[in-house]
C-alpha cells in the first residue's frame, strides 16, 4: 500500500502551529523560572519590580490604538521587550513627564541589549505629548483604557511585558530626577536578568 505525500508547505504550516502551542504553555513556566531565578517571589526583600500574579495580564487583552487612532495589534509588538507606562491622565504632568524621561535615558543605557526593548506610553484617552518626545524610534505613544474583561492594570505605574505579551512586573513612577537616579539601576538589572535567562 502507498503511503500519501505530505506536502512540504502543511508540513511547515503544521510544525509552527506545534511550536506556537509549545511557547503558549510553556511561558507561565519560562516566567515562573525568572521570578524564582531572580528573588521576585520574595517581594518584601527587593527593591525592583513587583511581580503580578499570575495569569499575567497579556497585551491582546487591551484595548489599545494608536495617537492616528489606528488599533494596536500584538504581531507589531512581539519578539521584543517593552516598557509600558500608563499615565493617570491625559495630560503628562510633572510625574509622567518625568517616568517619560527616564525611561528613555535608562533606556539608553542598556547597551547592545537597547535594540531588544522598546516603550509604549497609554494615556487614557487621547495622546498630547508628541512634541516632547525623546528618541522618537523607540517610543510608541498611544491610548485606551487600562481594565477588560478580564484583568487590569494601574493607573500611573510602569509594567514591564515580555516578547510573549505577558506584562508581569510592576514599577513605580518618579517625580523627580534624584528618584530618577536612585530607580535606574533596578529597572534596568531586572529587564537585563530577564532576558538573560530567557534568551530571548
Amino acid at each position: 500500500m502507498s503511503q500519501q505525500a505530505v506536502d512540504p508547505k502543511q508540513r511547515a504550516s503544521n510544525r509552527r502551529v506545534v511550536s506556537g502551542l509549545v511557547l503558549l504553555f510553556a511561558a507561565p513556566v519560562i516566567l515562573a523560572y525568572i521570578a524564582h531565578y531572580m528573588g521576585w517571589f520574595n517581594v518584601a526583600t527587593q527593591n525592583n519590580g513587583k511581580l503580578l500574579d499570575a495569569p499575567y495580564p497579556h497585551f491582546e487583552q487591551f484595548e489599545w490604538s494608536s495617537a492616528e487612532g489606528e488599533p494596536l495589534h500584538f504581531r507589531d509588538f512581539e519578539t521584543l521587550w517593552w516598557w509600558i507606562y500608563v499615565p493617570r491622565s491625559d495630560e503628562c504632568e510633572t510625574t509622567c513627564e518625568t517616568t517619560v524621561k527616564w525611561l528613555t535615558r535608562t533606556h539608553l543605557t542598556l547597551g547592545k541589549e537597547a535594540d531588544k526593548l522598546k516603550r509604549l506610553v497609554v494615556f487614557p484617552s487621547k495622546v498630547n505629548y508628541q512634541e516632547k518626545v525623546e528618541n522618537t524610534d523607540n517610543i510608541i505613544l498611544a491610548q485606551g483604557p487600562v481594565k477588560s474583561s478580564a484583568t487590569e492594570l494601574e493607573r500611573g505605574k510602569v509594567y514591564l511585558m515580555d516578547p510573549h505579551g505577558n506584562i508581569f512586573m510592576q514599577y513605580e513612577p518618579v517625580s523627580t530626577q534624584e528618584e530618577a537616579k536612585a530607580s535606574s539601576k533596578g529597572i534596568r538589572d531586572d529587564v537585563r536578568k530577564a532576558m538573560k535567562v530567557t534568551g530571548l
